[in-house]
């Protein structure tokens, strides 16, 4: 991500409507892809995207130029996540994964086995190379805890992707 962070939040403090665009921008994608990972649903994420920038927006006079951002706004957007998910107990799949119909069934079957915060830790550690420690802030989950989740998760991965 080729962003400024530090010189967008300044400006956005300073009440800066465009830098608050070029924040959501660059890195809008990124959010969206960790919380989809998540709910598995377009609809769910769209919301939680939604509110996570409207909190963003909401707090912008006390966003720290020295903390994180980004890991800030993975937690709101994890958080409201977690709010989404108790509203909505049955899984359910909105968007298509890839256009191979024997590829598409495997990957929905292997994501429908994993319980959802599996599906986020995964998510977390494979595509955002997020660190246990990381993961373990972000979710509120002990880091002993996150390993035995990721474990069971591959587990299951591999019994339903028969080790490929």
């Amino acid at each position: 991500m080729e962003l400024d962070l530090q010189e967008i939040i300044k400006r956005f403090k300073n009440g800066n409507d465009s830098a608050f665009e070029e924040l959501y921008r660059g890195t809008v994608k990124y959010i969206y892809s960790i919380v989809y990972a998540y709910l598995l649903s377009k609809e769910d994420t769209e919301d939680v995207i939604q509110n996570t920038y409207l909190k963003i927006y909401a707090v912008r006079k006390r966003l720290d130029d020295e903390k994180s951002l980004l890991a800030y706004m993975k937690r709101i957007a994890i958080n409201y996540a977690f709010k989404a998910m108790k509203k909505r107990p049955i899984l359910k799949m909105s968007e298509p994964l890839p256009n191979n119909p024997d590829v598409k069934e495997t990957m929905e079957e292997a994501l429908k086995n994993l319980e959802p915060k599996e599906r986020l830790i995964m998510t977390l550690f494979y595509m955002d190379d997020a660190s246990i420690k990381e993961i373990s802030f972000l979710t509120n989950e002990k880091e002993g805890t996150i390993k035995s989740k990721l474990s069971r998760a591959r587990d299951k991965l591999r019994e339903v992707l028969g080790n490929e």
